[in-house]
């Protein structure tokens, strides 16, 4: 099995970057989200006053150990994460080992460990204006919060994440791939497959 890895800021293109490279695949493929592996938020903090952008946010014991498993050829329990509550939450996906496995998220390439294990990592990099329109359009839609709250986190906690952590794992990417407001991920895919073996 081998392991590709996504990373990136907030607001980047992660995820549709995962899904449209996952579509493309033409062997199986199984999807690792380690924004799943939230450890669970403290009940004296609220949602608004917690990093979950930090890598001390993440379970990275289990999900390394998950990894371990797959590439050993088992498999895992994926947990579930509900953000409202900050908890995880009692259900579970169960993940098959396939021939691909991606693993998408704001600190895939935090670990060495992990890192040891990857065969190829693309790394999102948009401009952090783009970045932050992309962010708040997404909270306001798929998290029923304000835009004052969304960038009021990204002032907060998003932006000193992105350059304390995540930028410094950009040097630990096979390619960089520059998003910007009118790139066209679907072609850059197509293009990068036709031209490299994954």
């Amino acid at each position: 099995m081998k392991i590709i890895a996504i990373t990136g800021g907030s607001g980047c293109g992660k995820t549709l970057f995962t899904n449209l490279l996952v579509e493309r695949l033409k062997k199986k493929t199984a999807v690792l989200p380690l924004d799943l592996y939230y450890k669970d938020r403290p009940d004296q903090i609220p949602n608004n006053k917690y990093d979950f952008d930090s890598p001390h946010a993440f379970d990275f014991e289990l999900y390394y150990k998950h990894l371990d498993q797959m590439m050993a050829g088992k498999s895992v329990k994926m947990p579930h994460f509900g953000y409202q509550k900050g908890k995880r939450e009692s259900g579970f996906t169960e993940i098959i080992p396939e021939e691909y496995l991606v693993i998408e998220g704001l600190h895939v390439l935090f670990l060495s460990k992990i890192r040891e294990l990857i065969s190829f990592s693309f790394f999102m990099d948009s401009p952090l204006d783009v970045a932050v329109c992309r962010r708040c359009i997404r909270d306001v839609r798929e998290h029923n919060v304000t835009a004052e709250y969304s960038l009021n986190q990204f002032l907060k906690f998003v932006r000193p994440a992105y350059f304390e952590y995540i930028l410094p794992t950009k040097k630990y990417s096979n390619l960089i791939v520059e998003n910007n407001f009118q790139t066209r991920l679907d072609l850059f895919i197509d293009d990068f497959l036709s031209k490299n073996e994954l």
